[in-house]
């Protein structure tokens, strides 16, 4: 006799799925369906020193941020998720993301880190990482 097991979902599964989720969105440009990842009280830090650095509090904040960054770069931001990692409590999103600037500025090409701590299957406080920090500020200022 064979014994079958049902596969069983881990937190950790199931929060690497809803970041793969929430990138997926934001990769279709579907505000709507992203945001429905996000914690209402959700905190992102984003750090620098160009006008979009600072913490943004609250769902709608954080979605104000990556609406402004599609307006700025004319729609030609493009993320690309390269790996996940999870555990119960706290996602890290490894992604690339491409754009360009219609004042003529250099195109910007960067490796993010999203550290993301997790509450009820929502993210709710986040951290940014650049590998190039000083391009991101050149890009991102005014």
């Amino acid at each position: 006799m064979t014994a079958t097991m049902s596969p069983t979902t881990s937190t950790a599964d199931a929060n690497a799925r809803m970041v793969r989720a929430f990138y997926d969105a934001l990769t279709a440009g579907d505000i709507d369906a992203a945001a429905a990842h996000l914690a209402d009280d959700a905190v992102l830090h984003v750090p620098g020193r160009s006008p979009n650095t600072g913490d943004y509090e609250g769902a709608a904040a954080v979605l104000g941020f990556i609406g402004h960054a599609f307006e700025v770069t004319g729609g030609t931001l493009q993320l690309h998720l390269e790996r996940v990692l999870a555990d119960d409590e706290v996602v890290v999103a490894l992604a690339t993301y491409t754009a360009s600037r219609p004042d003529g500025r250099p195109d910007l090409v960067n490796n993010v880190a999203h550290i993301a701590r997790v509450s009820g299957g929502r993210i709710g406080e986040s951290w940014l990482h650049s590998r190039d920090q000083y391009a991101v500020d050149a890009f991102w200022g005014d």
